[in-house]
């Protein structure tokens, strides 16, 4: 102690000395508070900003069904990987990882807790894969691990279906604590014998806890997300608070933000249809896959060349960009144009290249035009019908422009719109010769629901394909991507159209930009500055 009131008295001298010199420097207060300080900015403790979320949906990540809610899950809840732009994934909770056969061993970081104190173990990310799994919202990038199991405090063992050495990126679900999404009541029951027992029922909770940058606070008068501080060993943003917004429908979004109730607001126009914006800060990556099936069982389309012949008709380019109202990215392959494995492949073409796709047409005997207009052979006549869902207009406006393509090379299309249930009949009794797709993909493109044989899109497309063959061998690293990618090309099971995007928008209030990352709109929330 007397060490200390000596150092004190020394800082008193030297500052008053200073004084004394006209020096230019802090006063005794400022230099004493200086010492106090924490080099860490405690962060302003007020709401900087507001979003919405939709009332009549859950936060919780495995119920939430509208887009702001799943967005906003990311930030109550963390996951064991999350991946960049180029879909190379990162290490959140997760600390290092092995993959031996079919076995990927992970291990996560010690230390890590809820935001309720509790420590997150591997049970519960056990706990959350399983919800994951049966959940609609994550399930699409586990449909190569079979299972879960926990290895002690700190690591998860996850059984894959096939060995996959980029299975980690798909390792994003959110992770809760193990039954927190659940509560368990009491009652005693009496028998006819007049024996008591004691009955436990257990119903849904409303949101579940998480480890992530927030954690939902409901006040009397309003609701906000308050800064998790000890998350991953501290997480210090801007404003400590966010305020939420509640909305009864997702059309009152645009108006709120239009009056400046809402300070952000991002979509991924799942529902088929464009909201407009004056201005857009960011665009959000996005794996959903749009694509154009063929029958390859049908005799009229069972040679490859006349896929081809269809791919070379098309300016994927034009399409994507009129089609989904700049919200899409062109692509050749069934690989997203950012994804990291890319590197160094040589791509198909994306542009239109109607003499080749007329010669490729005549090449197979397709050189005959009917009355109709449309080319025949002794195959039949390419006089096709392209099945879409009546529900979604991006895709009734790409089978339009499809249809305008085509006719360039003289392939005559009937366009037969249908609603969702008979879009989905029919593909499953495979009664059509071409049809508009859209699927959510996985982080690493995983393919198999179009090349296995029991695969929910194998639909029209030859399981005994050169391109179904060596998908597997391609994911299991038996042949590199490149020599894939020129047998798929040569192929065309599929003709791949484009990759949606979302959108994110923010007010004046927020000063910065947005960044984004696939499945994170709020990547850099810490960093936004409210005017």
């Amino acid at each position: 102690m007397k060490y200390i009131k000596k150092f004190i008295a020394a800082l008193l001298c030297a500052a008053m000395l200073l004084s004394l010199c006209g020096c230019k420097g802090n006063s005794v207060i400022d230099t004493i508070s200086n010492l106090r300080k924490s080099d860490v900015d405690p962060g302003i403790d007020e709401i900087g900003f507001s979003i919405p979320y939709l009332r009549t949906d859950s936060l919780d990540p495995y119920k939430a069904t509208g887009t702001m809610n799943k967005y906003l899950s990311v930030l109550i809840y963390d996951s064991l990987f999350r991946v960049d732009n180029s879909f190379k994934a990162e290490y959140l909770v997760a600390q290092s990882h092995t993959l031996s056969g079919n076995s990927l061993s992970v291990n996560i970081k010690s230390g890590l807790k809820f935001t309720d104190g509790t420590a997150l173990s591997a049970a519960d990310v056990v706990y959350s894969f399983n919800l994951a799994k049966k959940s609609t919202n994550y399930s699409f990038c586990l449909e190569n691990i079979k299972s879960a199991a926990a290895n002690g405090n700190d690591c998860v063992i996850f059984t894959l279906s096939v060995a996959n050495k980029n299975e980690i990126s798909n390792l994003v679900f959110p992770i809760i604590k193990a039954s927190s999404d659940v509560q368990t009541t009491e009652s005693d029951q009496t028998d006819d014998d007049g024996d008591t027992t004691t009955v436990k029922a257990e119903y849904s909770s409303k949101l579940p806890v998480g480890s992530g940058r927030y954690t939902v606070v409901t006040g009397k008068e309003s609701k906000y997300l308050q800064v998790n501080k000890e998350r991953l060993g501290g997480y210090h943003p801007k404003y400590n608070k966010i305020g939420l917004v509640d909305v009864t429908d997702t059309k009152e979004y645009q108006s709120l933000f239009n009056l400046g109730e809402i300070d952000f607001y991002c979509d991924d126009f799942a529902s088929g249809k464009y909201t407009k914006f004056t201005e857009i800060d960011n665009t959000v990556t996005l794996t959903n896959f749009v694509y154009l099936g063929i029958n390859s069982k049908s005799k009229v389309l069972s040679e490859p060349k006349v896929h081809r012949a269809m791919a070379l008709a098309l300016d994927r380019t034009e399409l994507s960009s009129v089609s989904f109202a700049g919200c899409a990215v062109a692509t050749p392959l069934p690989f997203h144009p950012s994804y990291y494995a890319l590197s160094g492949c040589t791509l198909p073409t994306l542009k239109a290249k109607t003499d080749s796709s007329a010669e490729l047409l005549d090449e197979v005997g397709f050189s005959a035009i009917g009355d109709s207009g449309a080319r025949y052979s002794d195959a039949g006549t390419l006089n096709l019908t392209l099945l879409v869902n009546s529900e979604n207009d991006f895709r009734r406006s790409l089978a339009r422009g499809i249809q305008q393509a085509f006719e360039k090379v003289n392939i005559k299309v009937t366009i037969r719109e249908v609603s969702y249930s008979d879009y989905i009949s029919a593909i499953e009794s495979e009664s059509f010769d071409l049809y508009i797709g859209e699927t959510r993909l996985s982080n690493d493109f995983g393919l198999s629901r179009f090349f296995a044989t029991d695969g929910s899109l194998r639909y029209g497309i030859d399981s005994a394909s050169k391109s179904a063959k060596l998908y597997n061998k391609y994911v299991t690293g038996e042949v590199n991507l490149q020599k894939f990618i020129d047998t798929f090309s040569d192929e065309l099971p599929f003709i791949p159209i484009s990759f949606r995007s979302g959108i994110a928008v923010r007010s004046g209030k927020i000063k910065n930009d947005i960044a984004t990352l696939p499945g994170d709109c709020f990547a850099n929330i810490e960093e936004w500055t409210a005017q």
